[in-house]
């Protein structure tokens, strides 16, 4: 369907490639690429889909990086085209670096391109390594390998995360309907990282989460009181109101270790919950001002619970 991938940035493409490389050491530990580091295949190409060579490139992180997916043989009459190398997928307990995918369940869990929810509403999930119990959860070995790296040099990293959500036929993968790209970059001080930081991110992700929930019953409860049905209308509510919050997460991810700004950024919010609704549910008849009144969302608990 489309993986999202994760990688760091820093202020520089030179800062950001060395970000992002690879020791050996690190190859080794993720267990995933017995061949190590391996060679890419235009210096030794395979003769076959599992020649000696095939089987090194599908165990290193060269031969994942760079596959090897069709084989084409050109004559004089035209092309021979075949598929290439069959690489192990997450649920064989391999995956690209970039993939945050939990291996805590009896099976595996890859976080996928959603074109309906941003990246940036992941990033609770893509650092779930920095929670005390790191063997739950999704780990994106890219984020969690290099972040430490990024911790002693860099005052301020970025993430970037994006994915292309992809249809499928006949083993060929397009872009149709309501497919598309999506992306996000979010910026983090290095020296807030910890489990405490991300414990009080998690809450507020948690807490938002409800407060979208809430609005899609709201909007639906409005609709429904006028015997009409509107599911697509009620997600279309939430889809505005994440939209709105997007452009304060920054501020949250920045300030979520204090109160008083925690406290500021709920009621930004709370306030684009109203706008979502009111947008969604017009009160310009009798009628629509009763169903409006009657679904409107309270949100006491939200705004004066301690966090």
């Amino acid at each position: 369907m489309g993986l999202l991938h994760s990688h760091l940035l820093a202020g520089t493409l030179h800062e950001t490639l060395w970000l992002d490389l690879f020791s050996h050491e690190q190859i080794s530990a993720s267990k995933m690429y017995p061949e190590g580091l391996g060679v890419p295949p235009w210096e030794q190409m395979p003769e076959g889909e599992d020649c000696p060579v095939a089987q090194k490139l599908k165990q290193s992180l060269m031969g994942r990086l760079i596959p090897l997916s069709r084989f084409c043989l050109l004559t004089e009459t035209g092309m021979h085209y075949s598929e290439g190398l069959q690489h192990p997928g997450y649920k064989d307990g391999v995956a690209d670096p970039t993939v945050a995918v939990d291996f805590s369940g009896k099976q595996p869990k890859a976080l996928w391109t959603d074109p309906e929810k941003r990246p940036w509403r992941e990033l609770t999930s893509l650092l779930g390594f920095l929670e005390q119990d790191r063997d739950r959860g999704y780990q994106c070995w890219q984020l969690a390998a290099c972040l430490e790296r990024a911790r002693d040099v860099c005052e301020r990293v970025g993430i970037w995360s994006g994915g292309l959500r992809v249809s499928s036929n006949a083993g060929e993968q397009y872009a149709s309907g309501r497919d598309d790209f999506v992306e996000s970059v979010l910026w983090l001080y290095t020296d807030m990282l910890g489990e405490t930081w991300f414990v009080v991110l998690k809450l507020e992700m948690s807490a938002l989460e409800q407060v979208a929930r809430y609005l899609y019953g709201r909007v639906s409860g409005y609709y429904k009181d006028q015997k009409m049905d509107a599911a697509g209308l009620a997600e279309l509510s939430t889809s505005h109101f994440w939209q709105l919050c997007e452009q304060d997460f920054q501020a949250l991810v920045d300030g979520c270790d204090q109160a008083e700004t925690r406290q500021q950024l709920r009621r930004r919010f709370a306030s684009y919950l109203y706008q979502a609704f009111d947008r969604y549910c017009p009160r310009d008849t009798a009628r629509q001002l009763d169903a409006w009144a009657h679904n409107r969302p309270n949100l006491y608990t939200y705004l004066n619970q301690e966090s």
